[in-house]
């Protein structure tokens, strides 16, 4: 669900109701959890209820938690204050640094426009073309900037091939639009800084289980790029042939690409220099650790930092704040640097407080006990059904809970308690917090669902009665993806077995379970 789309109405009740909730926990004489529990209980209660009807923006309301776990003796301010500001926010400022300076010179726009170019012009090619583009861009640009910047261009391909100025439907500007919205979601589970799930996922995770190996950026764009790679071609089939036939005809019309390219120009100095920026970041990203290719293992330039125990001192983050203090030091003119504060001030820091507020929930969890408490209850359930079962059925619980609640907050409160759940039935914590924070990421169906549905359907061209058709096989689709994915390429890439790892064993141990 998007955050923004709850009315007054849902933001008023759940105003009251959060404080009401998180009173009745505290006061309920029958409720089977000790002190702490309870009061970690009914701070997330309170957390998630408005989270999900943006009582308070999502900011505010993450920092909740700061404020509630030191005053009931959950937390000390100092144990809870770092949660905001660690090694994987860092990541995710630097990140967004970098993404804003694409967007600063146009340097996204430009690479969308090639990428559709090259597709072809036809109705089925220029669907396509849109959903690659899309796809791409959201590996490294939050979803929703991808999908506000793909939509202009896509009204003017649907006013050049049907003659309508953009302001009438139609099988192909409903195909367009909902591709476009749907690869930007799908695309951005593909990298750790695509979409917010994944970040609270990577946070909560390191957070929680500290000896783990680490997933690095090219671990987990090799596991999941594959998803992207078998969604693009079976979901263009489903929306050009299946929901609305689209003939394949000519682009007789679609000249306007070409005169979108034409008029950006060549690219200037700063265009090269932030593209430049970019791929030594990704390049960066990508070789920092060990790449196993089969017959050859090349060897990361992070080995070349290690500590004395044999760990690396560099992380991504390094590589991420360091690619930004680069981008304020290029000059491109006469006082002018590659990147200025004013762009700067534009990071989502709404979704930077979200991610310290779930980091935050999940040590309260983890320092009560709760997590463990409700892990163990589910445990014994997962433990009786097959490996594929278990994971289709977190996927499709995400996938469907997400259809109505925020996924950034859903994620943040559900994945402690799945992970745990995993632990109790003898399975790696990764079986099923991974699987459900990628479909936290696939819900199709409503407007109100994610925010590049919202943003496509404020077009006024897509009926919601169409979104919820189309977005119910497409959700069918994706939960078939996600599940054959993770079970037939994830496990086996990165070795997560439906056995309890080292790692957790170790992490039991040292807390006395």
């Amino acid at each position: 669900m998007s955050d923004e789309a709850a009315s007054p109405r849902i933001r008023r009740i759940g105003g009251f109701l959060g404080p009401g909730l998180f009173m009745a926990l505290l006061l309920w004489p029958d409720l089977p959890l000790d002190g702490p529990q309870r009061r970690v209980a009914a701070v997330t209660a309170w957390t998630a209820l408005w989270w999900v009807t943006a009582a308070l923006p999502i900011g505010v309301t993450s920092l909740l938690p700061a404020v509630l776990l030191p005053l009931l003796g959950v937390m000390s301010s100092t144990a809870v204050a770092p949660l905001y500001m660690n090694n994987l926010v860092l990541l995710f400022v630097g990140a967004f640094i970098v993404a804003l300076g694409l967007e600063r010179w146009g340097v996204h726009r430009r690479m969308a426009l090639a990428i559709i170019a090259r597709v072809g012009t036809g109705p089925r090619q220029l669907i396509l073309g849109f959903m690659v583009a899309s796809a791409l861009l959201s590996f490294f640009i939050n979803n929703t900037s991808t999908t506000l910047l793909m939509l202009p261009i896509g009204m003017a391909c649907i006013a050049s091939l049907t003659g309508k100025d953009g302001k009438e439907g139609g099988p192909f500007a409903m195909a367009l639009l909902l591709g476009m919205a749907y690869s930007a979601s799908v695309g951005g589970v593909a990298t750790p800084v695509g979409t917010t799930p994944n970040q609270v996922f990577l946070g909560q995770f390191r957070g929680k289980y500290p000896d783990a190996p680490e997933l690095s950026f090219s671990q987990w764009a090799l596991a999941w790029i594959p998803l992207v790679i078998l969604y693009l071609p079976l979901g263009w089939l489903l929306l050009t042939r299946f929901a609305f036939r689209i003939p394949a005809g000519s682009g007789a019309r679609s000249d306007t690409i070409a005169k979108e390219r034409e008029e950006l120009g060549p690219m200037r100095g700063p265009e090269k220099w932030m593209s430049a920026v970019f791929v030594l970041t990704a390049f960066l990203w990508i070789t920092r650790v060990d790449l196993d290719l089969g017959v050859l293992k090349v060897p990361g330039w992070g080995d070349l930092f290690s500590s004395s125990e044999g760990r690396s001192n560099v992380s991504d983050a390094t590589v991420a704040i360091a690619m930004a203090i680069l981008c304020f030091l290029l000059p491109v003119g006469k006082g002018r640097r590659l990147m200025d504060w004013e762009t700067a001030r534009r990071l989502p820091w709404e979704i930077l407080l979200l991610i310290g507020g779930g980091f935050c929930i999940a040590g309260a969890f983890a320092a009560c006990g709760l997590d463990r408490l409700v892990g163990e209850a589910l445990g014994p359930y997962l433990a009786t059904l097959p490996e594929i079962l278990v994971v289709a059925l977190v996927v499709a619980l995400m996938a469907g809970l997400t259809e109505i609640t925020s996924n950034t907050a859903t994620t943040a409160v559900l994945l402690p308690v799945l992970g745990e759940a995993a632990v109790s039935a003898g399975m790696s914590p990764l079986f099923t917090m991974m699987p459900a924070t990628i479909a936290a990421s696939v819900a199709f169906m409503l407007p109100v669902a994610t925010p590049p549905n919202a943003v496509v359907f404020s077009s006024g061209l897509v009926p919601a009665t169409t979104m919820a058709r189309v977005g119910l096989w497409m959700n069918l689709l994706l939960i078939v993806l996600v599940t054959a994915t993770f079970h037939w390429w994830v496990r086996p890439l990165l070795g997560i077995e439906a056995e309890l790892p080292a790692w957790v064993s170790q992490g039991i141990e040292e807390s006395g379970r």
